[in-house]
């Protein structure tokens, strides 16, 4: 099962590293999207959007750093934990965005990689999966940085 681990760290760490990088470089489009995801058509979330701009820049940043954590091992059970809300959140709005039609691209991975809704539906399954791996399996997720023997104090 460590081996499956291993790969699911890897696998989930360089996809949030890969998307946070792809969103940092246009964080105006990322907010742009949130704004659409606010919007009184899709969750009627209006009052948001005066702070989407902030709440992109703030997800991308978290995206990244929950990416980095996860492949160095760095607080495995705050990681595993926030990636699996993360992604359970996505997948509800993935699935909604593709049910009602309502977002035409989730900009999941900026304009690098465009998805339909229902690819990012898709795809969260898979992430959330693999996810959900991590979750039950995360006493093997190891530091890639741990001392081999603990310091006597």
């Amino acid at each position: 099962m460590k081996v499956v681990v291993g790969i699911a760290r890897i696998l989930v760490g360089i996809l949030f590293i890969i998307s946070g990088f792809i969103k940092l470089n246009d964080p105006l489009g990322f907010s742009y999207k949130l704004q659409e995801y606010f919007s009184a058509q899709v969750l009627n979330l209006e009052f948001l959007i005066p702070f989407s701009l902030v709440l992109a820049i703030v997800l991308v940043i978290f995206e990244l750093v929950l990416g980095i954590m996860l492949l160095i091992g760095y607080l495995p059970k705050f990681t595993v934990w926030s990636l699996l809300l993360m992604i359970i959140f996505f997948t509800f709005l993935t699935f909604y965005s593709a049910y009602f039609e309502k977002v035409k691209d989730c900009g999941c991975f900026g304009d690098a990689i465009p998805l339909t809704p229902w690819e990012s539906f898709y795809k969260d399954l898979v992430l959330l999966v693999l996810i959900l791996i991590l979750f039950f399996y995360r006493k093997l997720i190891t530091p890639v940085l741990a001392p081999k023997h603990p310091i006597a104090g």
